[in-house]
């Protein structure tokens, strides 16, 4: 049996993939594919087996389980449903997808455990452009992190974590059972193959993603669901002010309800998205990566759009505390100035609402996750 494992990374369109998958499984296990799905953080469900050391666990999983053992106990139980499941349906194809799994310092144990019912494993994932991934990550520590300026990474400081994700996996599986794509590239058709070069553009990663399944000899298509958490500069910037405020208690439920409200009112998702402004600023990231971009280059993107590569002739960047306390003022001067008069009236607007927010009733309770609630369902 064959499982493709897709592993992200983080911040390469993984939401939206996903969620294509879980509003399809009936029609993806029509074509011959079974996607496993935990109802409670599935991304987390294979993925906490493989942790080594308390560190490792995210906020969620810290939050959910009093420590490592539960945690891991609860990813054990969700093994034993995914493993009796495929046992059960023998399907041709077996998908599984987590951005988490690129994190995984170590990915034996995941590799291992599916080698116990599978004897082909492929591995699939994307790359970004260092620059841009700089960008998403930004927002997401911003926004989600509650990172102050202090704690974000400049430029200059920035790791492009690429090449340190996706080695270790290419040591385990070989290069001839990994499916690499460029971030943004077209779709590929059905008729494809690893070998086939594939021209690259700025296209529907989730369309791209089911073409590149199809290349593995089963050809598979549904309908994109867009998970779409950008947001724009100027709420980037001024979220970025409040986080200054926050305690060590870090962002609350009212905090995330408000930004909710910011994502859904049409003035404020018309300002623009973050982009730089200044050349220097993604010279110095793409100064950083031009080592573990060449290097992903040559490994896995032959025939499709290379990552882009500084000038092997360029100085090293200047790393004086200096220099680091300069582009750490580049990078707050960067993001300030996105919150112009104009875009802080649009946000001013839709924060002080008429409408007090309200959390949500349907938020899954902690104890829905006691494992001893994870018997193996009927297979169907």
């Amino acid at each position: 049996m064959h499982v493709v494992v897709h592993i992200g990374p983080y911040k390469t369109g993984s939401t939206s993939i996903q969620a294509s998958l879980r509003a399809n499984p009936e029609e993806l296990w029509r074509q011959g594919c079974y996607y496993f799905d935990e109802p409670h953080m599935p991304e987390f469900a294979l993925q906490t087996l493989a942790l080594t050391g308390a560190e490792q666990m995210t906020p969620d999983l810290r939050h959910r389980f009093p420590s490592l053992a539960a945690a891991k106990a609860w990813s054990e139980g969700c093994w034993q449903r995914f493993e009796a499941e495929v046992q059960c349906r023998r399907p041709p194809l077996t998908l599984i997808s987590s951005e988490h799994f690129s994190g995984l310092s170590d990915p034996r144990v995941l590799i291992q455990r599916l080698r116990r019912s599978f004897s082909r494993i492929t591995v699939l994932a994307y790359l970004r452009d260092p620059a841009d991934l700089y960008c998403s990550t930004l927002q997401q520590r911003i926004r989600g992190n509650g990172d102050r300026l202090s704690a974000l990474p400049s430029p200059l400081s920035f790791f492009y974590p690429a090449r340190k994700q996706l080695e270790p996996f290419l040591n385990l599986v070989g290069a001839e059972n990994m499916r690499v794509r460029r971030f943004g590239s077209p779709a590929a058709t059905a008729a494809d193959t690893a070998t086939t070069p594939i021209t690259t553009g700025r296209h529907d990663v989730v369309q791209d993603f089911f073409a590149t399944l199809s290349t593995l000899g089963r050809p598979l298509s549904l309908p994109s669901h867009h998970a779409n958490e950008t947001l724009p500069a100027a709420v980037i910037a001024w979220v970025l002010s409040l986080n200054e405020t926050l305690d060590d208690q870090g962002p609350g439920a009212a905090r995330h309800l408000l930004l909710e409200r910011l994502e859904i009112t049409p003035e404020v998702q018309a300002l623009p998205k973050l982009r730089f402004s200044d050349p220097s600023l993604p010279a110095l990231i793409h100064a950083n990566a031009r080592p573990a971009c060449a290097w992903l280059n040559q490994t896995f993107l032959q025939g499709q759009e290379p990552l882009p590569l500084a000038a092997a002739d360029l100085p090293r960047p200047d790393r004086s505390p200096q220099a680091i306390a300069e582009a750490r003022a580049g990078l707050r001067d960067w993001l300030l100035d996105q919150l112009t008069p104009e875009a802080t009236q649009v946000i001013s607007r839709a924060i002080v609402s008429l409408e007090p927010p309200h959390l949500d009733p349907d938020r899954p309770d902690p104890s829905d996750l006691d494992p001893s609630h994870l018997d193996p369902p009927p297979c169907p």
